[in-house]
C-alpha cells in the first residue's frame, strides 16, 4: 500500500505501508541504508506484520525509482531536509495509529534515526539501530575535505566513484575467499546477487552528498548531541561481527558505549558470529527478523 506525502519543498514522498491482518499494537518506521530502497524491506516488514507490527518507510532523497539524482540528497542543506522528510512521515504515522511507534535505522539510516532521536525523541517508543558505528570526527572531517576537493573537480551533482571506492573499497578485505565486491553485505549468495542485479543499488554517490553526510556523522558523534537522546527511550543495536562497516564489532560496541555513556540507560546490544553488513538479508535472517519483533513485542509497553 503507499500514499504520498508533500515535504516543505515540494518533493512528493511515496510513502510505503505494509499492515497486519490482525491487530496493530506497533508500528515501526523503517530508515534505509546508502545506495539501496526501501522495497528490499518488505521480506522483513512481512514478519513484523506477522508480529502486530505494522511498517512504514519511504526512499531518503536520491534513492529509489523517483530520485532527480541518484546519490544525491539535494544541492544545499541535504541531511536537514532528510530529518525533516523522516518527521513529516512520523508525524503522519502517529496520526494513523494511535500505538507505540519505534524508529528502525539500518546503516546509513541508523544515523540518520540518532539524528532524529537526538532531535524529537520525545516522538519515539524505541529506537533500532543496524549495521551502525561510532568512531572519531576526525575520520569524517578527513572524508569532508575528500568531499570538497571533489566537488571542486567533477562538481555537486556527479556520482563520484573515487569517494565510493574511498568508502566502500575495502570492504571485502577480510573475507576469503571472495565472490564479489559486494559479499561485505551477507554470506547468502542469493541476496547479494539480488543487491548486484537491481539498478537502485549500489550506485555511487556525489560529493554534496558526502558532504552533507559527513556533517551529519559529525554533528551526532559529539557527546553533548547523543545526550539529547531522552535517557528512558529503550534502544536495540545490533549487527554482524564481521561487518566492516562496523568495524568488525569494535564500532558497534564503541556506539553501545558512546550512547550509554551520555545517559541512555535502556540500551541493547547483540552482535551475530560471522554476520555480515546486512543482518535482514543474511544466511541466519529468520533468527534475526525473531530478535527484532520479539525485542519490540517485550521491551515496549502497549
Amino acid at each position: 500500500m503507499r500514499s504520498v506525502l508533500m515535504a516543505a519543498d515540494g518533493r512528493e514522498i511515496k510513502l510505503f505501508a505494509w499492515l497486519p491482518e490482525q491487530e496493530i499494537r506497533y508500528v515501526m518506521v523503517l530508515s534505509h541504508g546508502m545506495a539501496e530502497h526501501i522495497e528490499r524491506y518488505e521480506a522483513f516488514a512481512l514478519a513484523c506484520n506477522a508480529a502486530g507490527i505494522a511498517v512504514y518507510g519511504a526512499n531518503h532523497r536520491g534513492h529509489g525509482d523517483d530520485a532527480p539524482v541518484l546519490g544525491h540528497y539535494a544541492d544545499e542543506g541535504g541531511w536537514h531536509k532528510v530529518i525533516n522528510d523522516l518527521d513529516l512521515i512520523i508525524d503522519d504515522v502517529a496520526k494513523r495509529h494511535a500505538v507505540p511507534l519505534v524508529l528502525f535505522g539500518h546503516s546509513m539510516g541508523s544515523f540518520i534515526a540518532q539524528q532524529y532521536a537526538i532531535l524529537h525523541g520525545n516522538k519515539l517508543k524505541g529506537l533500532i539501530l543496524s549495521g551502525s558505528n561510532y568512531q572519531s570526527p576526525t575520520m569524517y572531517k578527513l572524508v569532508s575535505i575528500a568531499s570538497k576537493i571533489e566537488k571542486m573537480r567533477i562538481g555537486a551533482r556527479s556520482p563520484s566513484s573515487f569517494l565510493d571506492f574511498l568508502s566502500f573499497g575495502s570492504f571485502n578485505s577480510k573475507l576469503k575467499p571472495v565472490r564479489t565486491t559486494s559479499d561485505w553485505l551477507s554470506r547468502d549468495p542469493v541476496q547479494v546477487d539480488k543487491y548486484i542485479n537491481d539498478s537502485y543499488c549500489g550506485f555511487p554517490c556525489t560529493p554534496q552528498f558526502w558532504l552533507d553526510f559527513m556533517s551529519g556523522l559529525i554533528s551526532i558523534s559529539q557527546k553533548s548531541e547523543i545526550a539529547k537522546i531522552p535517557n528512558k527511550l529503550p534502544i536495540y543495536i545490533f549487527s554482524g561481527d564481521k561487518d566492516p562497516v562496523g568495524l568488525q564489532g569494535k564500532g558497534v560496541l564503541a556506539l553501545e558505549q558512546h550512547i550509554t555513556n551520555n545517559g541512555c540507560s535502556e540500551v541493547q546490544c547483540k552482535l551475530y558470529s560471522g554476520g555480515r553488513h546486512e543482518m535482514l538479508n543474511e544466511s541466519n535472517s529468520s533468527e534475526v527478523f525473531d530478535d527484532v519483533t520479539n525485542w519490540v513485542t517485550s521491551k515496549i509497553a502497549v
